[in-house]
């Protein structure tokens, strides 16, 4: 066993982390402060996902997101002892502080999804993310499985993580009671598929809990829970909602109002909306288009987002992983939801707030590394 770090966390990276070498980028997330600064992330590195050299990457905005930092924080694994990073998601738990999670995976030859340690969820955490300098803990273990969703605040107080996990039979997600500290591994229904679930779980006006998950067909799977302590989940079952096969997101409003982003396709990473529910995510009244993507060229998938304290929606996404190359950001209201349309004057869609160049920045460079990652992912299974 090696005694080095896990983790490369560079806290000063150099330019070779800059747009212009990115051969691709996607897969962003997106996190408020209390003071107003904004943090974007995303992964990128190597030629795809996975691939040996893929980091994640942290950016900022000083200006509401009319401009971004170069990266701030870059964190990459050691491939040399088989294991990548990939996957960051930024959280801001009740207590303001800014939780950085990403996962951890093997790419030992023959390392399969079965394997119940192939993937798991890691995180760091930043006490004062409105501090000039962020001061971060070490990269910890949390759990078995993958974390590709913010958690979620029950009104008990418990924290819930919908870290999935492909070596389980079951939709899995993780509780903690002693914020962040512990956490512990639980499961919902059975799953109806081997995929990305990337659940994500609301709770309902009447302390019920409700769950949305990914599924290879591209429609949204739910199963529900009649106490908190998720003791009674019902049989998963498939919804009418349509998903892309991707992820989406969930989450309540200040308003009481129930967000849903998701791709309204049932053939591609095209058409993303937002919609909103007030009836606790049982029916979808509105719908705002975001971004309607383009097939097969121009995916647009992976939403995240935040609500700010005076009701604006930020949300933040993927166009192209591999060809537009663009990392996309719309800022809207439940009044444009509501509306079908834009009509706060503040409101944007797809802003690009990042881009890497459509040509390599070296070709040659970029048709090698691509023969040797073809070469690389035939010898695990992910």
């Amino acid at each position: 066993m090696s005694d080095k770090k896990p983790f490369i966390v560079d806290a000063e990276p150099k330019e070779a982390y800059r747009e212009r070498f990115r051969f691709w980028q996607g897969c962003p997330t997106i996190l408020r402060t209390p003071g107003g600064r904004l943090f974007a992330g995303w992964y990128s590195g190597g030629v795809g996902e996975p691939d040996p050299e893929n980091y994640n990457l942290l950016v900022r905005s000083e200006d509401e997101g009319m401009t971004w930092s170069p990266p701030e924080l870059v964190i990459s694994g050691r491939p040399e002892e088989d294991y990548i990073a990939i996957d960051i998601q930024l959280w801001l738990d009740p207590l303001d502080r800014m939780w950085l999670f990403f996962a951890k995976i093997s790419c030992a030859p023959g390392a399969k999804p079965a394997d119940p340690d192939h993937w798991t969820t890691w995180a760091m955490v930043c006490a004062d993310p409105d501090a000039e300098k962020l001061q971060w803990s070490e990269p910890r273990f949390l759990v078995t499985g993958f974390l590709r969703t913010q958690p979620t605040v029950l009104s008990d107080g418990t924290w819930v993580m919908c870290a999935y996990d492909r070596s389980s039979e079951y939709l899995c997600y993780a509780r903690s009671r002693d914020m962040g500290e512990t956490w512990e591994r639980c499961r919902a229904a059975k799953r109806l598929s081997d995929t990305f679930d990337e659940t994500m779980i609301l709770e309902r006006s009447d302390h019920t809990l409700l769950m949305f998950a990914r599924d290879e067909k591209p429609l949204l799977v739910r199963t529900e829970s009649a106490d908190l302590a998720g003791t009674s989940w019902k049989p998963a079952e498939y919804t009418f909602l349509l998903s892309g096969c991707s992820r989406f997101y969930l989450r309540r409003l200040k308003s009481g109002r129930v967000l849903l982003i998701r791709n309204d396709s049932s053939r591609a990473r095209t058409d993303l909306v937002a919609e909103l529910s007030e009836d606790d995510g049982e029916t979808w009244k509105y719908r705002l288009p975001l971004d309607p993507g383009s097939f097969p060229l121009r995916s647009v998938s992976y939403p995240d987002a935040v609500e700010t304290p005076d009701g604006r929606i930020l949300v933040i996404y993927d166009s192209g992983r591999r060809t537009f190359k663009e990392i996309r950001m719309a800022q809207i209201t439940e009044e444009d939801i509501m509306a079908g349309n834009i009509v706060d004057y503040s409101s944007y869609l797809a802003r690009i707030i990042s881009k890497a160049p459509g040509k390599p920045y070296d070709e040659e460079l970029f048709r090698r590394k691509t023969e040797e990652w073809q070469t690389w992912k035939k010898s695990l299974t992910v």
